[in-house]
């Protein structure tokens, strides 16, 4: 199974302000979005899951947390932690870690890919994603896309494949 992540941050790596991202909606990120992880099960925290901008896969959804009596929607199941979310999809090509902060910072470790959107700008944030070793990994793939009058900021969508060690 393929482990990818996949996160939107600013220059200084905001990726969430008070439950939803930080800056203006980029309609080819979102796009982006949901084509790199369409037939893909998702893994997200609980803040994530609990966003008023949730995202989901038909596919199936596993949210993160240590409340046992935490109410989840349809189509989302409970996990008390990352390695257990992820032994659930152990079938799967690929799935995709989607946040926040925190079940980035574990998943990371164990990512075979991450695909990341860079917003040109600096954001004040409260979540943030964490710092990762960019020589373990290789740039497969980068798009530049301009401000205009569909995205308010210019940004890049990047493809980082784990090196082979």
């Amino acid at each position: 199974m393929k482990i990818s992540l996949i996160a939107a941050m600013s220059q200084n790596r905001a990726i969430g302000l008070r439950g939803r991202l930080p800056w203006p909606h980029l309609p080819a990120d979102w796009e982006n979005f949901f084509e790199v992880t369409k037939n893909c099960r998702m893994i997200m925290g609980r803040k994530s899951y609990d966003t008023p901008d949730r995202l989901w896969s038909e596919v199936g959804n596993f949210v993160i947390t240590r409340q046992a009596d935490f109410p989840l929607d349809a189509g989302f199941e409970r996990a008390f932690s990352l390695e257990e979310a992820l032994a659930c999809c152990q079938a799967d090509d690929e799935v995709f870690v989607i946040g926040g902060e925190e079940i980035f910072r574990q998943a990371l470790p164990l990512a075979h890919s991450i695909h990341l959107t860079l917003v040109n700008g600096t954001f004040e944030g409260d979540a943030f994603f964490p710092e990762f070793d960019e020589n373990a990994f290789k740039i497969t793939s980068k798009q530049d896309f301009v401000a205009d009058l569909r995205h308010p900021y210019a940004f890049s969508l990047l493809v980082y494949e784990r090196a082979s060690s």
